[in-house]
Order: structure tokens, then sequence, then C-alpha cells
């Protein structure tokens, strides 16, 4: 068996204990080389352990993960997020597809998270952290959502997204130079991570990108027309957030 030299960047002493009980117990595969609970001490462990995993809390004494990641600047590692539940964190973690796990840390999940990290190659791993990092600097549209396909992983800017349309247990992801990606994600979990980023669902099967939508036509049940001329129905059910958002101007 591969042994994986990680680290564990926390500031709670509690959290750094169970976190490494449950490593021992279920995850043999993974060494932990040392710990440290502030930016500072993590950049000197890093340099000095090399790490090829390490497992980040997002919230940290003397600032943020994000934080650390923009000072290192250059990733020879792999991370997992370690996180009490913020909203926020987890959106910008997800739009970068980045593994992450929330406290108090539960076993199968753990396990799944040890598995992926260990399995995907350190080249993927660099393309998400960098967006990640760039992703936390840029405005809503201007930030880059990393989908996995049957080909790679791809990095689309949100702004070049038209629209989404579910297919099934796959979404069809439809941009503004023609290209179509099919994602092995529902549309609710697309839903989730574009709120508030310019995103709405206006359909069961329809999310659109208002920054593409040219009209809302309140006839034959309600419609939009796209700035492609792509037309789409509007459920009765999803009228009046969308209406609500267009009369207070609420789009990017």
């Amino acid at each position: 068996m591969e042994i994986i030299k990680a680290i564990i960047i926390e500031d709670e002493n509690q959290a750094i204990i169970a976190l490494k009980q449950e490593l021992s117990a279920n995850c043999p595969g993974i060494e932990i080389s040392g710990e440290a609970s502030t930016i500072a001490s993590a950049i000197d462990l890093i340099h000095s352990v090399k790490p090829k995993l390490i497992f980040l809390d997002i919230q940290l004494k003397d600032g943020s993960g994000f934080d650390l990641l923009e000072q290192l600047g250059t990733y020879n590692f792999k991370v997992i997020f370690t996180t009490a539940y913020s909203q926020y964190a987890l959106k910008a973690i997800k739009i970068s597809a980045l593994d992450y796990l929330l406290k108090p840390i539960d076993t199968e999940e753990l396990i799944t998270a040890v598995k992926k990290a260990t399995s995907s190659t350190i080249e993927s791993s660099k393309l998400k952290l960098q967006n990640f990092v760039q992703n936390n600097s840029v405005k809503p549209l201007h930030k880059k959502l990393a989908l996995h396909t049957s080909k790679g992983i791809f990095l689309y800017k949100l702004e070049s997204i038209v629209r989404l349309q579910s297919e099934g247990n796959y979404t069809g992801i439809y941009f503004s130079n023609g290209k179509k990606e099919i994602v092995a994600k529902i549309l609710r979990d697309f839903e989730e991570l574009l709120e508030n980023l310019g995103f709405v669902r206006i359909h069961h099967s329809h999310i659109i990108n208002l920054t593409h939508l040219e009209s809302y036509i309140n006839k034959d049940g309600g419609y939009v027309i796209l700035l492609n001329k792509t037309t789409l129905p509007v459920s009765k059910r999803k009228k009046s957030a969308l209406l609500s958002l267009l009369n207070n101007n609420l789009y990017y």
C-alpha cells in the first residue's frame, strides 16, 4: 500500500485529534506528518514536509484557507477542506469542484474524500486550486466553473454559459459560442451552485443566465427569449421569482 504524506491545518486542537483518530482507524494509507494552526506556521510546515495531501480548515487563527493558498501561489499537493457550515465558503469550493468535509466529520464522507483525492492527478488538483484562488478576486460572472466531463476537467467563465437544461440524471450546458457540454449532475445541483450568481431557474428543466436574456413574453403561459433567439417556457411556479428579479433589476 502506498503511504500518502499528509498534514492537518486546523486551529481547534480537538478537531485535530478527532481527524487523526478517524484517519488512523479508516484510512491506513494516510500518514499525518505534522499540524499547523496559523497561516505562517502552515507555510513553514508545507515547505519542510512537502505533503501530498492537506486537510485545510477554512477559518484559521490569522486568516483563512484561501489566504494561505493565495500566499503559497504554487500547489504541489491535493487539498480536502474541512469546515463548519459556511454557505459562501462551500459555494466557492463547489464551483471549483474541490473536496470538502463538514464538521463534525462523518466517517464515510472522509473515506470517500480521501479515495477521491488519492486517485486524482496532481495536475487536476493544481487546476482546481488555481481556479479557486482566482475566483475569489473577480466579479461573479467572471468566476470560472470547473466541470467534470467524460473528456476531463474544463473551466468556463460563468458569463459564457447561456443556459442549462435537465437531461435526466445529467445536465446539458449551453455556451455563447454554440458549444454544449454534458455533465453527470442533476439540474438541482447547479441551481444551488449558481444561486445569486446571475442565474435563475425558470422551469423544472431550465436555468438561464440573465445576461443572455433578451425578453420575457407574458403570453401562452409565459416564456423567455434569449439573445441567441432560443425560446424557453417559464413555469407558473417560477414566474413570480423571475419577474421579481427583473422588476428589481437584480441581475448582472
